[in-house]
């Protein structure tokens, strides 16, 4: 890994530290924070590619670990949230070959609505799952079998619904917003890329 990799990633990290202690965010009601976090974690990756994104999603499970309110446990599923949208950009970078250098308008949504769908289709079933199974019988402090109808009680929707769209609205904003956030940075700076 290069220098100006690991600067990079610490760059973005360090924003993304930052975005999680000023309250841009909307809170979901069974705790989940849709919010930017993320995005600077998507930019590293598209920066440096996917070996400095997931060492960029090791070190905000790290440092959320250590400022976030929420603990290791909101640590571990935003980690584990953006990791999962890092497969769908990786697997559709390598599907549709986008590359910022040779990338069009058409190519570039192309990527974005592939990895967006494929990062929801592995994101939303593993935080189904990992709320069901760990972190809300934790986070609320009801056995797992109350789960489902604590969570169906608060919101008044199916227990995948409540935990899926809120996965999906925050999968479109670290993939959408990290996206376009990139772009601009890279017409004004190209030589982050060589």
């Amino acid at each position: 890994m290069s220098s100006r990799e690991i600067a990079l990633i610490g760059m973005m990290l360090g924003l993304s530290l930052m975005l999680e202690v000023i309250p841009v965010e909307m809170p979901t009601v069974w705790g989940m924070k849709i919010d930017l976090v993320a995005v600077p974690i998507i930019m590293a990756y598209l920066l440096t590619g996917f070996a400095g994104g997931i060492i960029a999603v090791f070190l905000l499970f790290v440092g959320l670990g250590l400022i976030s309110s929420a603990s290791w446990l909101g640590s571990m599923m935003k980690a584990t949230a953006t990791f999962s949208v890092l497969i769908g950009l990786e697997v559709s970078r390598r599907f549709t070959r986008f590359d910022f250098e040779n990338a069009s308008g058409r190519r570039t949504m192309a990527f974005a609505v592939l990895a967006f769908l494929i990062g929801i289709a592995v994101r939303v079933p593993l935080m189904v799952a990992l709320n069901y199974y760990v972190a809300l019988e934790i986070w609320l402090g009801v056995p797992q079998e109350k789960v489902v109808e604590t969570v169906e009680a608060w919101t008044g929707v199916p227990f995948w619904v409540a935990i899926g769209l809120p996965n999906v609205i925050q999968s479109a904003i670290d993939v959408f917003v990290g996206l376009a956030a990139t772009i601009p940075v890279l017409r004004r700076v190209p030589y982050l890329l060589e």
